[in-house]
Formats: structure tokens, sequence, C-alpha cells
């Protein structure tokens, strides 16, 4: 049982099998000008931010067939910083979406390839952006570090 004392984590390998697919609908986005799959990407997000993951698709076919089949780590890694990064990443697919779909196709494209340059480092070089982000807006005391002690111990890079 979860209280507010034990903080929930994740599966690292889950996370970066998600990130793996946002970078394959972003670059898919980028390339066929479709703004509407950005709005879905960013329900998606909102779907992980809520729910943890339970109910997100993209969480769905990570756990389930991603990451199970790439030969990334099971460590298990606190939640909080990844639903705060996926936060950004919301904001970021829902803006560019937003873009789009007024006809500003360039600040739609800049946007999705911030998206997916993020996703790239989470992927294949194991550094969230967000958790950093996360992790210096606790020690800048601007979050309370009750969300993630962890992060308030981890030094700046």
């Amino acid at each position: 049982m979860n209280n507010n004392k034990t903080p929930k984590r994740v599966k690292e390998r889950n996370v970066r099998a998600i990130a793996l697919q946002v970078i394959i609908i972003s670059a898919l986005s980028i390339a066929f000008r479709q703004p509407i799959v950005m709005f879905l990407l960013s329900i998606d997000f909102g779907i992980r931010i809520i729910s943890d993951g339970k109910y997100s698709p993209l969480a769905f076919i990570s756990r389930n067939v991603l990451a199970p089949v790439l030969p990334f780590r099971n460590k298990i890694i606190l939640l909080r910083p990844k639903i705060f990064a996926a936060s950004i990443g919301m904001v970021l697919s829902a803006t560019a979406g937003i873009f789009g779909l007024s006809g500003q196709i360039t600040p739609m494209i800049f946007l999705t390839a911030i998206l997916l340059l993020f996703s790239f480092l989470e992927t294949f070089l194991k550094f969230c952006a967000g958790c950093w982000m996360f992790g210096v807006l606790i020690r800048m005391k601007l979050i309370s570090e009750d969300n993630c002690l962890e992060c308030s111990l981890t030094p700046v890079k």
C-alpha cells in the first residue's frame, strides 16, 4: 500500500520505451505535417499524468510490447519527476498542435522537434530534461522537497 511517505515508482525501461514511441510519433507528425497527431500525443501525456500511466495507451504498449524486448535496464525509478516531465511534454505537444492547426507549421515543427530531442535524450542517453528541471526547482525551493527527497539530494550537473 502506498502512502504519502512512500513515493511511487516506475520501471525505467517502461519510461524509456514510452519515450521511444514519442520519438516515432513526433517524427511522423513533422514528416507529414499532422498537428492532430500532436493533440493525440498531448492527450496521452495527460492520461499518464492523471493515472500515473495506468490507462495510457503508450504506457500499455510500452509495458506489454516494447519494454520486454528492448535492451533497457529494469531499474526502478521515482515516478514524480517523470510526471513533471510528462506535464512538460503535454504542454509542448498541445501547443505544437495549436500552432499546426492554426496554419503555423514552423512553430509546430520547432516545438515538436524539442519534444523529439527530449525523448531522444531519455531513450538513448537516460537523461530526462524534465526530471533534471524538477530537481533544480526543488533545490531552488520552488517545489517542496517532499515531492522527491532523492531529487533534492542529487547535485546539479
